[in-house]
């Protein structure tokens, strides 16, 4: 299960990659690094809110911990 914290540092790592890519690249391919990013943050943010609905009692009940517990059943 993804976290507030961890999906909100990828969500900043991201950000910071398009904006070093601001300073650094020309137009053409720091137009090819933010629709990059822009994608990977979409994704991030679809696959978080997907896990959170496929399983909202265990998001519950760990209250957003970062860690995963590899022996517990599933039903």
């Amino acid at each position: 299960m993804i976290s507030n914290r961890k999906l909100a540092l990828a969500i900043a790592a991201y950000a910071l990659i398009a904006l070093s890519a601001y300073f650094t690249l020309s137009d053409n391919m720091r137009l090819a690094v933010w629709v990059l990013m822009g994608g990977l943050a979409l994704k991030t943010l679809v696959a978080a809110q997907q896990l959170r609905t496929q399983h909202p009692a265990e998001t519950a009940q760990s209250g957003g911990s970062d860690e995963i517990d590899s022996h517990k059943q599933h039903d």
